[in-house]
């Protein structure tokens, strides 16, 4: 049988218009224009089919033409009729395919049945067919998702076509011509309408052709220069087939630990999608959101997005070319439990899959799946690593993105790079990413294929009034409506009523904006981190927008920013100024231990000498200029440095500063600003917030204060012996303020009598306590309060806060029940999961009896990441411990 051909370039005509969906075993119809999946038509979500896809079209054949019908995509079982003959059976979602219909086409009016069944059901159930993440995210579909074709050849067609060109100029071609005869093979370049180059042979099967010019620009992501490149096969004299492809000529290797783009070394900087969108169950956005979602891409700083686990629609990826954005295609292949007839199906899917997209100029790096563990052999990921590696050439290609150490998959990998998904709180940052990067291993890449996710709150009330409810069908809790499927996440629907419940709507527009800011924060902090490490080589941010399962999008769900894209750019960029600061040691238990010291808060009244220093990937500058200054409303402090040489693709120190910090008499917030400057023009600049505190005056402003401290968690603890003194054991206070670290039920009854406590929670043993993360699926809420003001916290939690950082939280009605049913709780500093909506808190205040207490989990002095391990390092822990206890002091 012969292999079907490429869609024509010209002879061809859309079925869109008129087409009947029908579900007999629903007795359901309707009519529709494709593409459309039937759920979006309004069948249920849970049903996998069959339905019926019917067209009645006119046509007139021609002896001399065979006609074909060709199908972007559907999804996932189809079988043909036409006329009721027979004319193909089809599985997959994700390739295009092409059925003849000669033998049935009759003169005049012709009926068209497609038979469809979706993957989802108990037919094709998720996991034993390549159905991507998006069951995962919202729900599978079904049916026609791409454009459908009817069209003419010759009796010699291409079936396969890969053109591609190198930075050099070089234009390698090879296809397949199928068919009869021997025909001829005419080759044309364009740029724009100018014809660059022309040439013709004679032969059918597989051919090759390779040709250098000398009249051709580089394709890259700042300069996506594309030609046209049209093929005709000719027989007989008269035109059997047109093709038509955009093509790149840009040259991708590996230099060590360097990604080279056509020469210069490249930085790819990437968001995730999962190709989730709000108006349709398919991940084929109309063209006007496909283009305000890329340009939103570049606008952030980003110069590549990564499909993961999806195969974006024809017109995606000719975007993503044009508008030089370039593509990490990751296969669809997760959480795979198939056996050996459906994982050959798997080869024959990414077979088709590949040949079809591999002329894409824009897709550079390509991964086999994800997250993968043993459940899929490792023999048959080197076969697939092998087929695309032999079908594209790529030098980046990988069969596991996220690693057999991270998912238990195969340790021996096929892998041209090391791809880790390491998503962490901020104060792990830099000790995992640390930890995964200075493995011995042999020099490569070093990439994370996803991290650095941040849960906003979703805006419920703004989705509400803008979009049409049935839109919004993943916030019902009707099964029936939102059914879960295999979605192992399904807290989204009860999110808005345990806001309500928790009397936490009335401020959602705060915690929404917050927690927005929140995010800004959380990523200037892991990309700087990320591009301060020497030996990376790239990123994925996760991701490009929100979704029914997470809300860490740098879009919403209707593709539009939620960060303004200038503060964003500026940490993410091929140019990236960064702030360093020595490092410091804490003698501990008979040994050294990295002594963390806070990066953000200083005591000011003495003088700073922060590093700047700059990851720069592109050609080399050999002539640049630093322009510094350290401001508050006004410059305190500015300088330059010059000449900067850079060179490419690595992190390189440039100044060392020493900056006397002006004394302050309450917390101040400073910014230490940077500019690099070449040939005129600003490469780079960055802004870091910092912040400035009065040394405590422990004696002159707090009297005596008792000291619970059983396990010494409080290491560096200021003033001890002077101000702190410690409980011996057995003993109970009779100071009446009291500093501890655990929780004991003689502090009851010290309470009742008027006693006075902070209680600094440094393990999770006391009272009822859940691990959670600080950043990452939160937003912060700080109510009004006295403390607040004296320590100078704005609403939502910024870089200060990062010493504080905490990975527990406090619940409170059980809190409360275990210090005492009388107990009066008053939340001060509440954690809101942006994920299910739940609240647990950092600071509350309780009052028993005639006695106060504050209490809290916020970190101040012990072993947690890259944290401050001793007080010592903490400023801002000791004027907050000094503050919160003359707060607590009875003297008020």
């Amino acid at each position: 049988m012969q292999p079907a051909p490429i869609l024509e370039a010209r002879c061809r005509r859309k079925l869109g218009r008129g087409w009947i969906l029908h579900a007999p075993t629903l007795e359901w119809q309707q009519c529709i224009d494709a593409p459309c999946v039937w759920e979006d038509a309004g069948l249920p979500r849970a049903f996998e089919g069959p339905v019926d896809y019917r067209l009645e079209f006119s046509v007139q054949p021609r002896a001399t033409r065979r006609y074909w019908l060709h199908f972007g995509g559907v999804s996932y079982a189809v079988q043909g009729w036409l006329n009721e003959t027979p004319i193909g059976y089809h599985r997959g979602i994700w390739d295009a395919f092409c059925w003849e219909l000669t033998p049935a086409l009759q003169a005049g009016l012709n009926q068209l049945r497609l038979q469809v069944i979706k993957n989802g059901g108990t037919q094709f159930p998720v996991p034993q067919v390549l159905s991507g993440f998006l069951p995962y995210v919202s729900s599978t579909f079904g049916g026609i998702w791409q454009p459908v074709y009817l069209f003419h050849t010759g009796e010699a067609w291409l079936s396969d076509l890969y053109v591609h060109g190198e930075a050099d100029g070089t234009l390698h071609m090879e296809g397949f011509v199928a068919g009869e005869g021997t025909p001829d093979i005419c080759l044309t370049l364009f740029n724009q309408h100018q014809l660059l180059y022309e040439t013709r042979w004679q032969g059918v099967g597989r051919f090759e052709h390779q040709v250098r010019l000398s009249r051709v620009l580089p394709w890259s992501p700042d300069d996506p220069v594309l030609y046209r490149c049209r093929v005709e096969v000719w027989l007989d004299g008269a035109l059997s087939h047109t093709v038509e492809q955009l093509v790149g000529f840009r040259t991708l290797q590996v230099d060590g630990t360097r990604i080279l783009l056509n020469g210069q070394p490249f930085y790819p900087r990437g968001l995730l999608s999962w190709g989730w969108y709000l108006y349709t169950h398919a991940p084929a956005p109309p063209q006007k959101i496909a283009q305000r979602e890329l340009r939103h891409l570049r606008e952030l700083g980003f110069n590549m997005l990564k499909a993961c686990l999806w195969v974006p629609p024809r017109h995606y990826l000719a975007l993503c070319d044009q508008m030089g954005i370039a593509l990490w295609l990751e296969l669809p292949l997760w959480l795979p439990q198939m056996d050996a007839a459906q994982i050959e199906q798997v080869k024959c899917e990414y077979e088709a899959i590949v040949r079809q997209v591999r002329s894409h100029p824009s897709i550079l790096i390509w991964t086999l799946g994800c997250e993968l563990s043993q459940r899929f052999p490792q023999h048959t990921l080197g076969e697939l690593y092998g087929l695309v590696k032999q079908l594209t050439g790529s030098p980046l290609v990988r069969d596991n993105s996220g690693g057999g150490e991270c998912y238990g998959g195969a340790l021996k990998e096929y892998a041209d790079f090391a791809d880790y998904h390491l998503y962490t709180d901020l104060p792990f940052v830099r000790t995992t990413f640390r930890a995964f990067l200075e493995r011995i291993r042999p020099a490569a890449p070093w990439l994370q294929g996803e991290f650095c996710d941040h849960d906003t709150l979703r805006d419920f009330k703004s989705l509400r009034q803008q979009v049409k409810p049935r839109y919004l069908w993943w916030l019902e809790s009707d099964p029936e409506v939102n059914p879960q499927g295999v979605r192992w996440f399904y807290e989204t629907p009860f999110v808005e009523e345990r806001l309500q419940q928790q009397g936490l709507d009335r401020y959602q527009a705060r915690l929404v904006q917050g927690s927005r800011q929140e995010l800004l924060v959380h990523h200037k902090f892991t990309l700087e981190q990320m591009r301060s490490l020497p030996g990376t080589s790239g990123y994925v941010v996760t991701g490009l927008k929100d979704t029914p399962i997470a809300t860490a999008g740098l879009l919403d769900e209707r593709s539009m920013p939620k960060v303004p894209s200038r503060a964003y750019k500026v940490f993410n960029s091929d140019t990236v100024l960064l702030l360093d600061w020595h490092r410091r040691r804490v003698w501990l238990a008979g040994g050294d231990r990295p002594a963390n010291p806070d990066p953000f808060n200083h005591f000011g009244g003495q003088t700073l000498y922060p590093t700047l220093a700059v990851s720069h990937f592109g050609a080399p500058i050999q002539q640049a200029e630093l322009r510094w200054r350290l401001r508050n409303r006004e410059t305190l402090d500015a300088g330059e440095v010059q000449p900067v040489q850079l060179g490419g693709g690595q992190v390189e120190a440039i100044a060392m500063l020493e900056l006397p910090a002006p004394a302050v008499r309450r917390p101040r917030e400073h910014a230490l600003e940077a500019e690099l400057w070449a040939d005129g023009r600003r490469i780079a600049d960055n802004r870091w917030r910092l912040w400035l505190y009065p040394r405590p005056h422990w004696q002159e402003g707090l009297s005596k204060c008792a000291l619970y401290d059983p396990d010494g968690s409080l290491i560096g603890l200021p003033a001890l012996g002077e101000v702190f003194l410690p409980l011996a054991r057995g003993q109970t206070p009779d100071l009446p303020l009291l500093l501890a670290t655990r929780w004991a039920d003689w502090m009851r009854d010290y309470l009742r009598h008027g006693g006075h406590i902070l209680l600094i929670l440094t393990d999770g043993a006391s009272l009822v306590q859940e691990p959670l993360p600080f950043w990452r699926e939160a937003t912060h809420l700080l109510v009004s309060h006295p403390l607040f003001r004296q320590l100078g916290l704005r609403g939502y939690a910024d870089e200060r806060l990062f010493a504080f950082s905490t990975d527990r939280a406090l619940h409170t009605e059980p809190s409360r029940l275990a210090i005492d049913p009388a107990a009066e709780w008053q939340s001060l500093w509440r954690r809101v999961d942006t994920r299910t909506g739940w609240a647990t808190d950092y600071l509350a205040e309780v009052r028993l009896g005639n006695g106060r207490m504050l209490l809290t989990t916020l970190h101040f002095a012990g072993p947690l990441g890259d944290l401050p391990l001793s007080m010592q390092y903490h400023p801002a822990g000791q004027y907050w411990l000094y503050q919160m206890l003359r707060y607590l002091r009875p003297s008020r």
